[in-house]
């Protein structure tokens, strides 16, 4: 299993600084959004579903609700669905929650609140 940073990142070129205050105290759990905690044990859930479908010991209809697929075709369909989920809690973690969308839509707003709007135009000058 991966390693994760808990140690502030490198700020980056891209983000403006208030940007940055706001996904680090939705990271803490400070703010509303998905923290690290709840990042953390949402990727345990999602091992754990893995497991319980390789095991068998759920059945992949209560993951892929359909009878489209054959039984083999529904369990990979699945197991890739549960793998996938995994993949983006992980790659939440490393970027200390700012890959996700939840975040970065609360970020936005409660930044532009602040700041205004952003506008893709560069300011007229005088």
């Amino acid at each position: 299993m991966a390693t994760y940073a808990t140690t502030s990142p490198s700020p980056s070129p891209h983000l403006h600084p208030d940007e940055v205050a706001e996904f680090e105290r939705i990271w803490r759990g400070e703010a509303g959004g998905m923290s690290e905690n709840a990042i953390r044990n949402q990727h345990a859930r999602h091992i754990k579903v893995l497991e319980d479908l390789r095991s068998e010991a759920i059945r992949p209809n209560a993951i892929i609700p359909t009878r489209l697929h054959t039984k083999a075709q529904q369990a990979q369909i699945a197991v890739d669905s549960v793998a996938a989920l995994i993949r983006q809690d992980e790659e939440a973690l490393a970027t200390r929650g700012r890959s996700v969308l939840e975040n970065r839509g609360l970020v936005r707003r409660r930044t532009r609140a602040v700041r205004g709007p952003i506008t893709d135009s560069a300011p007229a000058r005088a």
